[in-house]
């Protein structure tokens, strides 16, 4: 099994591991630098055209074609989503925000889906959600797991009986 787990554990310019050119590592998982050896962020985007580049690089090295040049990522801009119909967009120079800066966030990300049945679908339950003010699944709400305090919201019954190994609880 191969482990990347340093710093210096950087995937190559043509997205491949070192001293192992049939294998490409891209998105989350690469440790990509641009030119100036600076780390890649870890967006989507990044991952997407890291994808386009090792499937045209696997698909001339099947077809003993000339290598590709090495990868570059080519900043398309950022948008974020912060809060029901209000979005934050920056994309050539150009700011926007607010609603406008929704449905352009909204429209990217649903023309990107595979097909047309997926992005009818997820365009069904946006507006679903949107029509009935129901909390979207994108949300994160609540207390973050790393706020648990372990033996202080445990309670610990010591007058139940003790459960071994390959034994089955039955209560009353």
């Amino acid at each position: 099994m191969l482990t990347l787990t340093n710093k210096e554990d950087k995937v190559k310019p043509d997205l491949t591991i070192p001293n192992y050119a049939d294998i490409y590592v891209i998105g989350d998982l690469a440790c990509s630098v641009d030119a100036q050896g600076k780390p890649l962020p870890g967006l989507t985007q990044v991952a997407m055209q890291g994808g386009q580049y090792a499937a045209k690089a696997i698909s001339r090295k099947v077809k003993s074609q000339p290598k590709l040049a090495p990868f570059h990522y080519s900043d398309k801009g950022s948008l974020a989503v912060i809060g029901r119909r209000a979005a934050v967009a920056n994309a050539s120079g150009v700011h926007l925000s607010g609603l406008l800066a929704w449905i352009v966030w909204a429209c990217i990300h649903v023309m990107n889906l595979v097909s047309f049945q997926h992005r009818l679908s997820v365009f069904i339950q946006w507006a679903f959600q949107d029509l009935t003010i129901s909390r979207g699944a994108r949300l994160i709400t609540g207390t973050a797991p790393t706020h648990f305090k372990f033996k202080k919201e445990i309670a610990v019954d010591r007058s139940a009986p003790e459960v071994h190994a390959g034994t089955v609880a039955v209560s009353d």
